[in-house]
């Protein structure tokens, strides 16, 4: 589940940092019987597609979890009604303010969709993939999608009956009142569920908070696999600080069809639960925001992602990768905030993050490392690291 080296990078706006004094569940299309497959590019996880503003094409990140969003650029260039400012919060609680405004007219492939309000200002780091905004789930609320990563399209439609369900029920879906975040329930047992929010700017499987760690303590639906310190979630507007931190497993995740099985977590300080971009990994979601309902299909219905660890996870800090999470398997070998200088003879001394998003990951495929890592007092040592089963 570690996209960048190997740990997971959070980039991602809060979903839940919205003014409750605004709604972006405004506007939408005047089409009706319309069926429309887009393709989309997937850059780690993040996926990004093409839309159409004032006859111009902008690359746009494709994220159930946030309200539509334009870069200061489109601003610019394009006329639209300012609203009210609105306080957005990233992953990690850092709040910004933020001018809410009206697109007029923006398109996907051949769709119009028309007064949709959004936020203003993107992250820097969006540049990294060119990107100029966020298709969100409030654009998308009156429309069923289907997502399908062997094809690397999404379905935009309000036509039930082209996406071939047949007879297949799916699970109930809730959306919340300020930009319709898509909500269902997952099976944990026979008697517990799980409410998870469907967010595809999470480019992870499961995000899960401590609260809703404790929540779930008495029905024994997770193993404690072990516990760290350190900090591993860059959000909108910054790195998180330094907390303590939990491996979890769930030996059991049903969604829809599909039986997910050792599911592992990090815990973080946020609230809720959130499934990512990579389950589409592993089958084809249809998200019927018209009826209520989510779809969950692929072609093994049963799959074990039992994984090694590795004994810390690296962070990204003032373009140098330094050694973020640290689980008590590490002993004192390494500290959180140390530098790591070197991977199997790849330097990382300065690091560009734009590499790290759009690029492989150095250690995918591998099971060992020597890593050089450099202490605060300016000292360097080598480490070799292995990745076990905790």
């Amino acid at each position: 589940m570690y996209k960048l080296i190997f740990l997971l990078f959070f980039l991602i706006l809060s979903k839940d940092g919205f003014s409750q004094h605004l709604t972006y569940n405004k506007g939408g299309t005047k089409a009706t019987n319309y069926f429309e497959e887009i393709p989309y590019q997937d850059v780690n996880g993040k996926i990004i597609v093409k839309v159409r503003i004032n006859q111009v094409d902008y690359n746009f990140l494709f994220d159930t979890g946030a309200p539509t969003c334009i870069s200061p650029k489109i601003l610019n260039a394009v006329g639209t009604d300012k609203g009210k400012h609105d306080q957005v919060n990233d992953v990690n609680g850092k709040r910004v303010s933020s001018q809410a405004v009206i697109i007029k007219d923006i398109a996907l492939g051949h769709l119009n969709f028309n007064d949709i309000p959004a936020v203003t200002g993107v992250p820097d780091f969006f540049r990294c993939w060119n990107v100029d905004g966020i298709i969100g789930s409030n654009l998308l609320r009156h429309s069923i999608i289907e997502m399908n990563s062997q094809k690397k399209t999404i379905v935009i439609t309000d036509q039930i009956g082209k996406l071939q369900l047949g007879q297949r029920t799916g699970v109930s879906l809730s959306l919340d009142t300020i930009q319709s975040y898509p909500v269902f329930n997952v099976q944990l047992s026979d008697k517990s569920t799980m409410p998870v929010h469907f967010d595809t700017g999470d480019n992870g499987l499961l995000s899960l908070s401590e609260t809703s760690m404790e929540q779930l303590k008495k029905a024994k639906v997770y193993e404690s696999i072990t516990k760290g310190y350190g900090a591993n979630q860059i959000g909108a507007f910054g790195m998180e600080k330094n907390n303590q931190k939990f491996l979890l497993k769930f030996p059991v995740l049903d969604i829809d069809e599909i039986h997910l099985r050792n599911v592992f977590t990090v815990t973080g300080k946020g609230s809720g639960a959130r499934m990512g971009s990579k389950i589409l990994n592993y089958g084809i979601v249809t998200i019927d925001f018209i009826n209520r309902r989510f779809y969950y299909k692929g072609d093994d219905k049963e799959i074990d992602l039992a994984e090694k660890q590795w004994p810390f996870q690296p962070a990204f800090s003032n373009n140098k990768m330094i050694v973020g999470i640290v689980w008590q398997e590490a002993g004192e070998s390494v500290a959180p905030g140390e530098q790591i200088v070197e991977i199997d003879g790849i330097s990382f001394k300065d690091v560009d993050l734009c590499n790290l998003l759009i690029n492989k990951p150095i250690l995918e495929g591998k099971e060992q490392a020597t890593v050089t890592i450099k202490s605060k007092k300016g000292d360097q040592r080598k480490l070799k690291i292995e990745k076990k089963y905790f």
